[in-house]
């Protein structure tokens, strides 16, 4: 009998502690756009603040660079991140998304590695701690205004 208990207790959710999220590698799709992310897979951070690393691959699978990243609350209120830093290629760092891609699968783009170093990678921003709750959505901006929102407890555990 405590089996069953057992077994009926595991399948329910998981529910979120009230502290702040953990990023995790996560992969969204809104629109024919592609929205990656990952946590700090380097340790940059300071260590009052949680990154996380976004990457936006447009419908015609081209990077694009977000207008605005923020948090969004219940209420509707954004928060800008205390740290925002657009990387361009070449400088790619480990951070655990794939290089590009290509025809939706990961892929190495060798022109990107070799070629002109100008073009847009992905998007290192950070957030304190104590916002980075399950109660908060990320909302992404794409240059033309539009924008999606995503709950942080798809990116973070």
């Amino acid at each position: 009998m405590s089996l069953v208990l057992v077994s009926l207790l595991s399948a329910r959710p998981a529910k979120h502690p009230d502290g702040p999220l953990t990023p995790v590698k996560a992969t969204t799709d809104r629109a024919g756009f592609t929205i990656e992310t990952v946590g700090d897979t380097l340790g940059q951070a300071s260590p009052q603040n949680v990154r996380i690393i976004v990457r936006v691959v447009g419908p015609d699978h081209k990077l694009v660079k977000p207008a605005q990243v923020a948090l969004v609350d219940k209420a509707g209120n954004a928060t800008k991140p205390v740290f925002r830093e657009d990387r361009k290629v070449g400088h790619e760092e480990n951070t655990g998304l794939p290089v590009s891609l290509s025809n939706g699968g990961p892929s190495v783009d060798f022109q990107k590695l070799f070629g002109p170093k100008g073009s847009y990678a992905y998007t290192k921003v950070d957030w304190p701690k104590a916002l980075f709750t399950a109660d908060k959505n990320l909302q992404v901006v794409m240059p033309g205004g539009q924008s999606f929102v995503i709950p942080l407890t798809a990116l973070a555990k």
